[in-house]
């Protein structure tokens, strides 16, 4: 009697994953056997509630490699995922202020309005946090905190059929009209938007040049891949197989720089090739999926962020979201196979 194959579903975010190459050239498919492995695209479902797995982790057999403040937003609702590894993919992150405003630094933001997205009617707003912490990194940086300053909601409800545009474009369109006094950006999206209206802004500060990387964190530094602990105990064998494929395809982009960039961009039609290598300018040596101390840490601390600043429904123990051992077989895994070859 022939088994009944094992469903896999995965999910990414961000573009800049190992995940994304290894799906898009066919990597990932080519290492399960269809007899013995049904994959499955999230993001290709017709069913609602299967694409709202990439947010609450829903799905007990999906590997999601993304944005940070989701998976620990599930984890500390008390999801049972494990975190298989991490990423750190710095990526552009900037304050910007009015050109014609009289605010030049940083410390003149003391008192002043910034510009925070509300999103209506979503699972978690994923957004909103990565705002709060943008600023609050920047701040941090001249002495302040979030009671030296005023944040101001921009409401965009998309059940009412608000169509915000670009992440980031509701803020830069208050900033504009001068309900708020500076506007946090980042991903490609924000890089886009600074570009576009270059001659009407004025950059604060680029976080993503600032040499601590504990102020370069957020929503998409670092990165986790996560998976149910019930799925790595059943299946520990594919476990360690899809996350060879990730390894591999982060050495291949080592090896391919430029097509490393192609092929992130490629996920975003609308940046194009320069503005996503702009935008993550350590890209093709960042995709390797770690569990290095300051990896970890890092981690721990957007969770200690997000729970201190009311987005989470409860703490939990860094550590025990970490499981070691997947990665390490892994790695001993393509090791193997490059020695073979």
């Amino acid at each position: 009697m022939s088994k009944i194959p094992v469903d896999i579903w995965y999910t990414r975010c961000g573009g800049a994953t190992a995940s994304t190459l290894a799906i898009q050239k066919g990597w990932l498919a080519a290492e399960f056997d269809p007899a013995e492995v049904t994959l499955q695209s999230l993001r290709d479902s017709n069913e609602r509630s299967v694409r709202e797995s990439h947010y609450d982790h829903s799905i007990t057999s999906m590997f999601r490699e993304g944005g940070n403040i989701p998976p620990i937003w599930a984890r500390a609702r008390g999801a049972d995922t494990v975190v298989l590894g991490i990423t750190w993919v710095d990526e552009f992150q900037s304050v910007v202020v009015r050109a014609d405003s009289d605010i030049r630094d940083l410390s003149q933001l003391k008192g002043k309005r910034l510009a925070v997205p509300l999103y209506a009617g979503i699972t978690i707003d994923f957004q909103r946090g990565a705002n709060f912490h943008g600023f609050a990194n920047a701040l941090s940086l001249v002495g302040l905190g979030r009671d030296d300053v005023e944040f101001v909601d921009v409401v965009i409800d998309r059940a009412a059929g608000d169509n915000p545009g670009p992440s980031g474009s509701a803020e830069l369109a208050a900033l504009a009209t001068g309900r708020v006094d500076a506007v946090f950006l980042r991903q490609a999206s924000g890089y886009k938007l600074a570009a576009d209206r270059q001659p009407h802004l004025r950059e604060l500060i680029r976080l993503t040049d600032v040499p601590d990387p504990f102020k370069r964190i957020n929503n998409g530094t670092p990165r986790p891949v996560t998976v149910h602990r019930q799925f790595l105990d059943t299946h520990p064998d594919l476990v360690v197989r899809y996350l060879s494929v990730l390894l591999r395809a982060s050495d291949w982009a080592v090896a391919n720089p430029e097509g490393a960039i192609a092929a992130i961009a490629e996920e975003d039609a609308k940046v194009g090739v320069a503005i996503t290598a702009a935008t993550f300018p350590k890209l093709a040596t960042s995709l390797r999926p770690r569990l290095t101390a300051e990896y970890v840490a890092g981690l721990e601390a957007q969770k200690n962020f997000l729970r201190d600043w009311g987005f989470l429904a409860g703490d939990f123990d860094i550590q025990d979201w970490i499981v070691e051992g997947p990665l390490a077989e892994a790695e001993r895994l393509v090791a193997r196979a490059v020695a073979a070859e």
